[in-house]
């Protein structure tokens, strides 16, 4: 590390370090004192995040047991109600590897739909994730806003995460309270996303201007966030996801993963920072890139609607959360919460995914990269602006490019371009590749459905 500013290195400590034992044992969602302080209370490890102007307890990740389990792996997973499956409900775990699990096949290299395993270049999704924040203005566009005020636009990212991960994820931010000017006039940059190389070239010139006040030997990805009324950078602030060793190298440490922030940030908000670091973590794009005129469904949202930030990256979206497929990919939801269907009907409760715990999706494989795939929605959290709520159906195709359709969720009809009515409610039903899936039974956590091939 070289000589850095006292801010910074106060910063470091208050991020990296643990704290000093608390008195009253923290609660998911009570107020704590200090960002990244940890606390263990009846088998979980809270964290202390920033959420709004808020300090709070995280919800929360259990802990290791020093014993094994009471209950044997080999035992298929139980529903979470008294009534059994009427028929069996999971394959074994080496059967749901093989059947349920797609592999990356599309070809690119860098993100994917399939995942199992997941691409080795990606970041890591669980535990603690130390962001770089490097900020950067222009002579054309020089900043108005403090540093301070332009890290308010990204720092409601973590709390985001720590939603959609069930708390798995820490993803907590390290800011260089500094505006460092660019070499060049912001239009000459734009836009960010023309290619690999001009972009990882911007992204060299901004991390080495602070290199001397910031040690990223610690830190695990990086986010360039430009003067966001910088609107000659152009509004495309892309994702960075290297792949055979072509990220960049600070204090040693090599970072293959980040996100560059353009004039974009003032309209989406801190969900862009969710949306481009899921990139970094794997993820596809599920909004369209280009328009089908044959398609019923039209526009980017053609393929799934308002759900999931991967698609339309909006808090005002009915329900832009992760879907269960892609919080299985990325380590949030369990194999054991996974129920692979190997069966010709099959009987089985879903939780609502927005929820903790319980099992989250059926997955039923069609052969070759493509499954069917049956969660349940609620109105809840970064949800809670859904009409509807139900089961969702949707294929995944792990064969297919981020853009071009990997997700296909099913609409209730043609007319429903954002897809809000495509949760399927109590007494619905809808039919895909010779599978029907019956809603029989809701609640308010839940949903019941019978799929028949």
């Amino acid at each position: 590390m070289r000589d850095r500013s006292l801010v910074s290195a106060i910063l470091v400590a208050g991020l990296l370090l643990p704290a000093a034992a608390v008195a009253v044992a923290p609660k998911a969602g009570a107020t704590c004192k200090k960002i990244g302080a940890t606390a263990i209370n009846s088998g979980k490890k809270y964290s202390c995040i920033k959420a709004g102007k808020k300090l709070i307890w995280n919800r929360g990740i259990a802990t290791p047991s020093a014993t094994p389990s009471a209950t044997p792996s080999a035992t298929p997973s139980a529903t979470p109600s008294a009534t059994p499956s009427a028929t069996p409900s999971a394959t074994p775990p080496t059967d749901i590897r093989q059947a349920c699990k797609l592999p990356v096949a599309d070809g690119r290299g860098d993100v994917a739909i399939g995942g199992f395993p997941r691409i080795s270049d990606r970041l890591r999704t669980t535990g603690s994730v130390a962001t770089a924040v490097i900020m950067v203005d222009f002579s054309d566009a020089p900043a108005t806003l403090s540093p301070q005020e332009a890290f308010s636009k990204i720092s409601g990212a973590t709390a985001t995460f720590d939603e959609i991960s069930y708390g798995k994820l820490n993803y907590t931010f390290v800011p260089n309270f500094k505006w460092y000017r660019m070499s060049k006039p912001s239009t000459d940059y734009a836009p960010l996303n023309q290619s690999f190389d001009s972009h990882r070239a911007y992204i060299l010139e901004a991390l080495t201007l602070a290199d001397a006040e910031t040690d990223f030997s610690k830190l695990d990805n990086f986010i360039v966030l430009a003067n966001p009324n910088a609107k000659g950078l152009g509004y495309s602030g892309p994702a960075f996801s290297a792949i055979r060793g072509n990220g960049v190298t600070f204090d040693g440490k090599y970072f293959a993963n980040g996100a560059t922030s353009a004039a974009d940030l003032l309209g989406w908000g801190s969900i862009w920072l969710n949306h481009e670091i899921t990139h970094a973590m794997g993820m596809v794009d599920l909004y369209s890139f280009k328009d089908d005129a044959t398609s019923p469904m039209k526009g980017a949202l053609r393929f799934t609607g308002e759900f999931s930030y991967m698609g339309e990256s909006a808090f005002t979206s009915a329900s832009p959360s992760l879907l269960a497929w892609e919080r299985w990919v990325l380590g949030w939801i369990e194999d054991d919460q996974i129920v692979c269907m190997n069966s010709s009907t099959l009987t089985q409760i879903i939780s609502a995914v927005e929820s903790v715990g319980g099992i989250k999706a059926v997955v039923i494989p069609l052969g070759g990269t493509k499954v069917l795939v049956v969660e349940s929605r609620r109105a809840i959290g970064l949800d809670k602006k859904m009409s509807k709520v139900g089961a969702l159906v949707y294929l995944v195709d792990s064969s297919i490019q981020s853009g071009l359709g990997p997700v296909q969720i099913f609409p209730k009809n043609s007319n429903d371009q954002k897809y809000w009515l495509a949760p399927r409610s109590f007494g619905e039903s809808v039919t895909v590749a010779g599978i029907t899936i019956t809603i029989t039974q809701a609640d308010q956590n839940s949903d019941t459905v019978k799929i028949e091939r």
